[in-house]
């Protein structure tokens, strides 16, 4: 029994031995260490010993959630980030050696800083604003982004019919920052906005309550030709152009598509109606002047191109207008266009025009992303019939204003170029005409 006894403190004894061997000894001479705070950490540059006997560098530290965090480098790097923190403060890392036993040595204490995580710094420099029917959320960023933002607003729950968060859009955190814009479902004349950010990890890192904005509701204000106070306008009645056209709530074609279903696609392949308002000749950069008949709000304009069909080209010169059009559509649309608005005064030289829009659109642009026509163009979207015809969607461009509470009488237009026609490198729009199939007008709603 003597004899057991000494055999096993003789054996704990040899345990105890080889563990405080395993104790990794260095010198930290000629480690350098420098700690740079960026967004949710801090990046740890580093020059280490030139020692053999060191293998890598552990570096031990706890993040905002109280997670313990080991990072480990070695000779092959000399910067390594120190990240999982959402507030700048200061912390406590512990660093120590490893071997190629993976034996480690004592470890040293280092202090760094940290700044705040883009999930804390998405609020720093936030705007929280109205736009048209929603709100918009301006935000700036750092450039070391990681995590996610949620946006709700406080709306009504379509399956228990109680007040609840509504979610609009979860997003990643840009670099940079961004300009995002929403639109509300459930019209309300104000809005509560709430916000909410999280890390990758999923830990909510902070939220904010933004209430009482204005959610701007709209509405299209009817006008009619009466309401079009001045401005260039081709006027003919066999080839249907003119002001009331402009007005009429006709937003496809769909007179211009019947006029050409009874012409002989191969011998005439096309019509001189159009049931479209035209401006020429030398129309660029005339006012056209609208007449809202009260004090309103403008919303946005929204402008109207006819859908694509077979007759897509303008009457030949022996037609009514023929000259006019020049042979082509396309080179009479707009590109670029500015509106303006005036509370009390028509007169196109009055001092009181305020700049509310514009269009910006290249006159070469030839994709659809560039070119608010351009499927209004593409015969391979062109309907056979009319119910295809009527089954379509309109092709138009909006000009949209800034969602404040500033009224307007009066809207001054000004088309300034029209789009160049495709695979042509000179304007062959050269007397200045432009066209609009459609025009509309959104109001803020009272």
């Amino acid at each position: 029994m003597k004899n057991s006894i000494w055999l096993l403190l003789l054996i704990f004894s040899l345990y105890s031995c080889n563990d405080d061997d395993k104790l990794f000894n260095v010198s930290t001479e000629g480690l350098e260490v420098k700690f740079t705070p960026v967004a949710g950490g801090a990046m740890m540059h580093y020059t280490l010993p030139d020692n053999r006997d060191i293998f890598a560098m552990n570096v031990r530290y706890t993040n905002s959630q109280g997670q313990k965090i080991l990072k480990t480098c070695g000779y092959s790097g000399d910067s390594l980030l120190l990240d999982g923190f959402t507030q700048a403060h200061e912390v406590t890392a512990n660093i120590s050696f490893v071997n190629r036993r993976y034996e480690e040595s004592e470890s040293s204490e280092y202090q760094f800083k940290t700044l705040d995580s883009a999930p804390w710094a998405f609020f720093n420099d936030i705007q929280v604003a109205s736009a048209w029917n929603g709100f918009q959320v301006i935000y700036k960023s750092p450039s070391v982004v990681t995590g996610m933002a949620h946006i709700f607003y406080l709306g009504t729950n379509p399956l228990t019919n109680e007040q609840d968060t509504i979610l609009v859009n979860s997003f990643p955190i840009s670099r940079g920052g961004d300009t995002l814009v929403f639109k509300v479902q459930q019209e309300r004349p104000k809005n509560t906005i709430i916000i909410r950010t999280e890390d990758f990890q999923g830990f909510r890192v902070r939220q904010e309550i933004y209430p009482d904005i204005d959610a701007f509701l709209s509405e299209q204000w009817k006008m009619t030709a009466s309401d079009f106070i001045s401005g260039p306008s081709v006027e003919n009645s066999k080839a249907k152009t003119g002001v009331q056209y402009l007005f009429d709530g006709e937003l496809k074609g769909r007179e211009r598509f019947l006029a050409s279903a009874y012409q002989n696609p191969v011998t005439q392949p096309t019509t001189e109606v159009f049931a479209s308002y035209l401006a020429g000749p030398n129309a660029l950069d005339k006012p056209v002047i609208l007449d809202l008949r009260e004090q309103k709000t403008p919303a946005w304009i929204r402008m109207y191109a006819l859908c694509p069909m077979y007759a897509n080209v303008p009457a030949g010169p022996n037609a009514e207008l023929g000259t006019s059009w020049n042979g082509c559509y396309e080179d009479k649309l707009p590109c670029q266009v500015t509106v303006y608005g005036n509370k009390n005064s028509s007169d196109p030289e009055d001092t009181g025009w305020e700049y509310l829009g514009r269009l910006d659109q290249e006159p070469y642009a030839s994709t659809e992303k560039d070119k608010w026509t351009y499927k209004s163009l593409e015969l391979m979207y062109a309907p056979k019939t009319v119910d295809e015809l009527d089954q379509m969607d309109p092709f138009y461009v909006d000009i949209s204003f800034p969602a404040m509470n500033n009224t307007y009488r009066y809207l001054k237009i000004m088309v300034h170029d029209t789009f160049r026609k495709r695979q042509s490198s000179t304007n062959t729009n050269r007397n200045a005409y432009f066209t609009l199939h459609e025009l509309e007008v959104f109001v803020k709603k009272n």
